[in-house]
């Protein structure tokens, strides 16, 4: 991305799980993510989602990820 010319302008990432429960760990997460993506936290969103016990997700055979990033050219 760097080398391209881009920048991060905005990460929204939600993650599906039953277990375990994230919150105790969605700020950790964030910072990980700032620090490996060199971006300032104010850019970065991060949610935890269930799926109240439907399909596999909700089952807690699998997790799911959903993300949206906005980059920018420098």
């Amino acid at each position: 991305m760097d080398e391209a010319g881009y920048e991060l302008g905005n990460l929204d990432a939600t993650l599906i799980l039953q277990k375990p429960k994230l919150s105790p760990h969605k700020e950790t997460i964030r910072a990980n993510l700032c620090e490996l993506l060199g971006a300032d936290p104010s850019v970065v969103n991060l949610k935890a989602k269930t799926h109240e016990k439907v399909d596999s997700l909700g089952e807690n055979r699998s997790i799911a990820a959903h993300t949206v990033v906005l980059l920018m050219r420098k």
